[in-house]
């Protein structure tokens, strides 16, 4: 069985780096590229094209939310799970919106 290819959007550097940690020891899935900005996330992961994306909503510059709204219409085929700390109804509600699938 093929493992579930992973990238990671997140401009916080010590979480990025744990949820690396975590794809790269869960046996079943794989790491395909990790991403401090929006911005280098939309130019790369096309190319990728992985199975899921883990994508921060609240990231500097380009936010999670954009970000998807740039690739998924494309990309239908790949799942992106948005990450926050927040209880943010509408940006939740936006993101869903966006193309997110969780």
């Amino acid at each position: 069985m093929k493992n579930i290819s992973v990238c990671i959007v997140e401009d916080n550097k010590d979480i990025r780096q744990a949820l690396e940690q975590i794809i790269m020891m869960a046996e079943g899935y794989e790491l395909e590229g990790s991403f401090p900005s929006g911005e280098d996330a939309v130019i790369t992961i096309p190319q990728l094209r992985p199975n899921v994306v883990l994508m921060d909503i609240n990231l500097g510059g380009m936010s999670g939310i954009e970000c998807v709204k740039q690739i998924k219409p494309d990309y239908p085929e790949i799942l992106f799970m948005m990450c926050t700390v927040y209880e943010e109804d509408e940006k939740i509600f936006e993101a869903l919106a966006a193309g997110t699938n969780g």
